[in-house]
């Protein structure tokens, strides 16, 4: 499984390293491609709840090509197109249709997995956002992979035994460690808009971030007594595996840089 994992790694780090640099098109592409097979992992995981498989994947590539040509205006947009279409579908149901379950099963879907991609893809938009984007991205895989090192050494005491029994308190804290330290790492190149106090505060908000999107995903697999959300990555197992951190990274991420650094930074919209 580690080679798998390290040709994994091997392959996918400069594809993304060059999609998080060329940006445009090419990142709207890839962002669809992820949003795309982590919906269809989700639905596929979700099967016997019945989603509304054609509104969830209409409304998450719309909302991501909405939020690449409007940003914050796009989001908002793409999810009240969305509400809009569950309104429309909810006027054909009748009693035992389920209803609130589908649409509760469909909308989760569509807020965890497109609205992490949206905000990532809003903050290659600021300026400054190929570095941004790396932060946010960089910090989240420093995490998981310090948390996994430092756990398997010395983990001791259980972080959420009924979520996932494998993470320990060491180990989460020693991802923060390798979120603080990435973050720094992006200072360094970065010293005329981020600070050394501001670098290791969103190295910890993000790494934060990325250890209970982590959990989060734990927590919906365990429910649904899953493994593996899917297969397409050997040794990490589907898309939802290797991206749930950022996720919610993503996200807080966005509002971080937000409230530390809108005075120094252009392109926010608020």
């Amino acid at each position: 499984m580690l080679k798998q994992r390290l040709l994994v790694a091997i392959v996918g780090v400069p594809l993304a390293l060059l999609v998080i640099i060329w940006g445009g098109y090419a990142f709207l592409a890839f962002a669809l491609i992820v949003t795309l097979l982590g919906l269809h992992e989700y639905y596929n995981m979700v099967r016997p709840y019945r989603p509304n498989l054609l509104i969830g994947y209409v409304v998450g590539a719309g909302t991501l090509v909405a939020v690449y040509f409007g940003g914050l205006s796009g989001l908002a947009g793409g999810f009240a197109a969305g509400l809009a279409l569950l309104v429309m579908w909810s006027l054909r149901a009748g009693p035992g249709d389920h209803l609130t379950g589908r649409m509760s099963v469909t909308i989760f879907g569509l807020v965890w997995v497109v609205m992490g991609i949206s905000y990532l893809m809003m903050l290659r938009a600021l300026e400054h956002g190929v570095a941004l984007v790396l932060l946010a991205v960089g910090v989240t895989w420093f995490n998981d992979s310090f948390a996994y090192a430092i756990g398997r050494l010395i983990g001791r005491h259980k972080l959420a035994p009924r979520i996932s029994p494998n993470k320990t308190i060491e180990g989460a804290i020693g991802g923060l460690v390798g979120s603080v330290l990435f973050a720094i790492g992006v200072k360094i190149y970065n010293p005329e808009w981020l600070s050394l106090r501001d670098a290791v505060i969103l190295g910890v908000v993000i790494g934060v971030a990325g250890q209970l999107g982590d959990l989060l995903e734990s927590a919906v697999k365990r429910d649904l007594r899953v493994k593996d959300s899917g297969r397409i990555l050997p040794g990490h197992g589907g898309v939802l595996d290797r991206f749930d951190s950022i996720f919610l990274a993503g996200v807080v991420a966005y509002w971080a840089v937000w409230l530390l650094l809108r005075d120094s930074i252009e392109g926010f919209p608020l």
